[in-house]
């Protein structure tokens, strides 16, 4: 099974640097670039620089905004995007990110890319290998079209199709072009992704790791229809009965549509399907045999995100390659610090929040469970050295939390996190003993082992990463959609749906749905199905896209609006450390214009046409 990596590759030593400037239109240029198989090759990969460092932790856009994670009390928001989102201090006037400029850059070089192709000639092959080649490059200018305005979608919602090559020279409505209603933009990338898969090819060589297959856009796709068919886009005329279009159309439907949730099963299981077909299923680790069913389990989810192109993974993404120590690497600022002097930084954890969202061993809510002590879950049990919240908790908890005095796997040992203040992972001290919380530390007391790679290392003398691909979509994501979209479309779970949620549960070492919660229909089996997807991609970006999607998100992160939670990290004893403790400095604030992000002003400002979204 060939797996996906994004395609960035040695763009400058393959083609001049300049094919990337957003004036590509000089005509002796354009020539060279399109002058054979080899520079019309280079000017395509041109195309994927656009992509977003999915896994670059300064600029990421999703997997470190939501309230899953919070960093060292003192680091700030000027070198920490992520911080500016988490607190609430986005601007159109100047947004933390520019995702729409962006992508329409990488959309204007791709119809740069198919209004030149042909030109093209062959030197080193035969025609026909080149007509060939040419028609699966097409399809790839395709593909990233219908990406990009995806991307665009996801943030801003209704946006600006653009449908073909717009001359920098052009002039009135051809330049200036308002935004389409959200559903059609929804037909138009669809039939862009549709357009695509006429020539992908089911697979690709090692050679080509990161181009998209046909399972790359029919996933992608899929994923589409459901945020299309979820409550902030599906007749939400609380938030946008007045988001509209300067000629007063209307962008987003005011009427519920249910069968958009057909639409959104049906194409997910196409999605399935498809990526089955080709030998795609959920990962289990199989590196060394595991005599423990819950030690399997615990390897098995510990090791899907970062095992590189398993069987698993539909699209991952390293076109940014982590390296020990720097500044801009997840794992450089995640793992726990004390093992050496310097790096890691461990100045990423897990907020209270996210580690209290895992079920029990039983595979049900910890709040739920009646064999948990959920009332004193911060005490010490009897001959214990934690509390007991850290205890009979299902395989994922272990698998993506570092606990105090919990196993942190890291260079093919088991480590002990010790984490009050004082001690080796905990905050540092003075010589008068007084913690010092201007210092790099895991501010909430949690470490993350999810997304740090085992294989990564560090020693009194050594720190050393091991990079892998940023999963952007995988099978147990298409699983747990088709089944969300069959609970929301008809109440229930029909036989495929149990099947695949299932499947992510036995994966996880943990009961059936049914068997931890007994028969659930209608919003008690969404709500069920809302957790489990929270579970199994915490730390990999859905949570804040899911939240907003399902019109949940005001509501969820409210609580944290004055401080995420956590431990005292400077606790230096059992009591003092062991507390539900509000984050200082470090707020969550979600208001209602958070749903959509901010377009940026300057563009406002050229295209008269252009509406910003609701609330900036």
């Amino acid at each position: 099974m060939k797996k996906i990596l994004i395609y960035i590759t040695l763009i400058c030593s393959l083609m001049s640097c300049n094919y990337l400037e957003v004036v590509p239109d000089d005509a002796p240029k354009l020539d060279d670039a399109f002058k054979n198989e080899t520079s019309t090759e280079a000017f395509l990969f041109g195309c994927y620089s656009f992509i977003p460092n999915y896994n670059h932790a300064r600029n990421n856009f999703s997997w470190l905004m939501s309230n899953e994670t919070v960093a060292s009390y003192h680091w700030g928001t000027q070198y920490f995007s992520f911080l500016q989102i988490q607190q609430g201090i986005n601007t159109a006037s100047a947004p933390t990110l520019d995702i729409w400029g962006n992508a329409y850059s990488g959309i204007r070089q791709c119809y740069l890319f198919l209004q030149n192709v042909e030109k093209a000639k062959p030197l080193t092959i035969s025609q026909a290998e080149f007509d060939i080649k040419k028609a699966k490059w097409i399809s790839e200018a395709n593909f990233l079209i219908a990406y990009y305005h995806y991307l665009l979608l996801q943030n801003y919602g209704p946006v600006v199709i653009v449908d073909k090559y717009i001359p920098v020279d052009a002039t009135g409505d051809e330049f200036f072009l308002p935004r389409s209603s959200y559903d059609e933009c929804v037909n138009y990338i669809a039939s862009k992704f549709d357009a695509a898969m006429a020539n992908l090819p089911d697979n690709v060589p090692a050679s080509e790791f990161g181009k998209p297959t046909k399972s790359v856009a029919q996933a992608l796709k899929s994923r589409m229809f459901i945020f299309a068919a979820s409550p902030l886009f599906n007749g939400n005329s609380e938030y946008y009965s007045n988001f509209t279009n300067k000629d007063g159309a209307k962008l987003i439907s005011q009427t519920f549509d249910k069968e958009k949730w057909k639409k959104a099963m049906d194409e997910t299981k196409k999605a399935i399907d498809m990526f089955e077909a080709q030998g795609g299923k959920l990962y289990n680790y199989t590196k060394a045999p595991v005599a423990d069913p819950f030690e399997q389990a615990v390897l098995n989810t510990r090791w899907q995100m970062v095992d590189p192109w398993n069987v698993e993974l539909i699209w991952g993404y390293s076109g940014y390659k982590e390296v020990a120590g720097a500044t801009e690497s997840f794992q450089t600022l995640a793992m726990p610090r004390g093992w050496k002097t310097g790096t890691p930084n461990g100045g990423i954890g897990a907020t209270l929040s996210a580690v209290e969202k895992f079920y029990t061993k039983n595979g049900i809510p910890a709040e739920k469970d009646p064999s948990f002590d959920w009332a004193n879950r911060f005490t010490i049990a009897t001959g214990d050295n934690t509390i007991k919240l850290h205890r009979n908790r299902e395989p994922r908890f272990y698998a993506y939390i570092g606990f105090d005095r919990g196993d942190y796997e890291v260079g093919g040992i088991k480590r002990q996190l010790l984490l009050k203040a004082g001690e080796t992972n905990g905050l540092p001290v003075n010589a008068q003993t007084e913690p010092q919380i201007n210092n790099d530390h895991l501010y909430s007391g949690y470490a993350i082992k999810k997304g740090i790679h085992p294989g990564s290392n560090v020693t009194s003398t050594l720190f050393s990463v091991t990079a892998y691909p940023y999963p952007i979509i995988r099978l147990a994501e298409l699983y747990l959609n088709y089944a969300e979209a069959c609970a929301e479309y008809t109440g229930a779970l029909n036989a495929d749906a149990t099947k695949y949620v299932n499947a992510v549960r036995a994966r996880a070492g943990i009961p059936t749905l049914v068997a931890s919660n007994g028969n659930l229909t209608g919003t008690a089996l969404i709500d069920a199905l809302h957790r489990e997807k929270m579970i199994e991609f915490m730390f990999e970006g859905h949570s804040l896209y899911d939240l907003k999607r399902w019109k949940m998100a005001e509501a969820y992160y409210a609580p944290d609006r004055n401080g995420m939670r956590g431990l005292y990290s400077q606790g230096k004893t059992n009591a003092t450390f062991y507390r539900d403790y509000t984050l200082i400095g470090r707020p969550f604030i979600f208001n209602r214009q958070t749903n959509l992000f901010p377009i940026n002003q300057k563009y406002i400002d050229k295209n008269h046409k252009l509406v910003q979204n609701p609330g900036w």
